[in-house]
């Protein structure tokens, strides 16, 4: 593979100005482990998650020995599983309560009051009335 010159799309990426890094690097058909990085990390602030993981994945492997590779896909991980974890710390806190839930409404009851609710005030609405007490 021959030299590839990213220096126009590296001084975006510096710049954050991720959308059009991201845009332009696809003009590229040679494409080196850096192609693949300022991808990825330009994939991931857009939001695009799993293209940017895979893309990162790939720039780690073909060049392993290059640090900012490896911290960002590490940050990449970090930040993954801390969310992951926030997630599953939420569910349980949440299905945990000491009133909690029964499985009558599949653990949603809120969820399930506010669809009671809607259709008691259309049944009202038409002269019929679901809940009488409201």
């Amino acid at each position: 593979m021959s030299y590839v010159d990213y220096s126009y799309e590296r001084g975006l990426f510096r710049n954050r100005n991720f959308r059009e890094c991201y845009n332009s690097l696809s003009k590229f058909e040679d494409r080196n482990a850096e192609w693949y990085y300022m991808r990825g990390v330009s994939a991931m602030n857009l939001g695009y998650y799993d293209e940017g993981e895979d893309y990162i994945k790939r720039a780690k492997f073909m060049d392993p020995e290059n640090m900012e590779y490896k911290a960002a896909f590490d940050q990449y991980i970090n930040y993954r599983n801390g969310y992951n974890n926030r997630a599953d710390n939420y569910n349980y806190n949440r299905n945990n309560l000491d009133n909690g839930c029964c499985c009558c409404c599949g653990d949603d009851c809120c969820g399930t009051c506010c669809q009671l609710y809607v259709c008691d005030s259309c049944c009202e609405c038409m002269g019929g009335d679901l809940i009488p007490c409201c």
